[in-house]
């Protein structure tokens, strides 16, 4: 085996690394895709990490930052992105070397935890670096009705944030949803998302949704919904809205929630089908110790939804 070095990653780097994952994540990793994880002037700095033998990129890992309230207190987590490494460097042990020098970076930059969303080939390696299986959430969908007959005017992606007025359970890990972060997710990302508005009186919600195909079937993927208030007349008013524009798009709805939640609790109204071949393994690993371990690995003190998957 020849001599591998583990270093952070050169913007000179930058090709290898993109020819990289393009070899690993055929069509859907390139360079328009590493600039929004990886570039993007107004976000803090991903961590990402090289192994390289003969000054050739070899492996690469990423991790992107994200902020979470909980308890009036503002969290970083950095999330496990795009990793490959090249398939005859396989099996050697770069991956937890790798994973050592980032957990070194990570102590020094007081980052708070890591955290993921492993597919079946990287949930063994996490798992013995030491991240935490925290729940597998499964996607519960909303069937849809062709025949329906649409009584609204979409008005689609004319969404402006309201932040201060959507609802947020501080007793719970939340994602920091803000314009920056909204600007990041939505409208730089290469994929194209819908971003839905419903106002009633002085009450709003927005839904943000992505299309994509699934054996032949069109499927719409709401990532993330927010509301002003929880009113049950209001929040029926909404959905009956959302699932109108979609009846004739798309044969469902599909998403993920955590039903112990206040939100969680009105979306499993909405979407009453559990799929269960289709779900998301969320595991964390606690690195600074600043939220107790009894609540980071409690499935039940995190309030997140499908727009926390960087790749949907």
């Amino acid at each position: 085996m020849e001599e591998i070095t583990i270093q952070e990653y050169d913007i000179g780097d930058r090709e290898e690394c993109i020819s990289l994952l393009e070899s690993v994540f055929h069509n859907t990793s390139d360079e328009a895709t590493f600039k929004w994880r990886f570039e993007a002037p107004d976000r803090e700095k991903p961590l990402l990490i090289c192994a390289k033998t003969k000054n050739k990129v070899v492996s690469f890992n990423s991790w992107i930052p994200w902020e979470f309230t909980y308890k009036n207190k503002i969290y970083v987590g950095y999330q496990s992105g795009e990793s490959a490494t090249d398939i005859n460097l396989r099996g050697q042990g770069i991956f937890s070397k790798i994973m050592n020098f980032a957990l070194d970076i990570a102590i020094q930059k007081n980052i708070d935890f890591f955290f993921g969303f492993p597919d079946s080939m990287s949930y063994g390696p996490a798992l013995r670096f030491g991240y935490y299986p925290v729940a597998t959430y499964y996607f519960y969908i909303r069937p849809l009705n062709p025949f329906k007959k649409i009584r609204y005017k979409e008005n689609c992606n004319k969404y402006n944030n309201y932040p201060s007025m959507m609802l947020i359970e501080h007793d719970k890990i939340t994602p920091i949803v803000n314009d920056e972060y909204w600007k990041w997710r939505y409208e730089n990302n290469p994929k194209h998302y819908d971003i839905i508005e419903y106002v009633e009186d002085n009450s709003r919600a927005v839904f943000y949704l992505r299309k994509k195909m699934w054996k032949y079937l069109s499927e719409m993927i709401l990532l993330d919904c927010q509301f002003s208030n929880y009113n049950e007349i209001f929040l029926e008013h909404a959905f009956k809205y959302l699932f109108s524009l979609y009846a004739r798009k798309a044969f469902y709805i599909r998403t993920f929630f955590n039903k112990n939640t206040e939100r969680g609790r009105f979306l499993n109204s909405y979407f009453p089908i559990r799929v269960k071949s289709r779900n998301c393994k969320f595991m964390v690993k606690n690195i600074s110790g600043r939220i107790d371990s009894k609540e980071i690995l409690n499935l039940n003190q995190w309030e997140i939804m499908p727009h926390c998957v960087d790749d949907l």
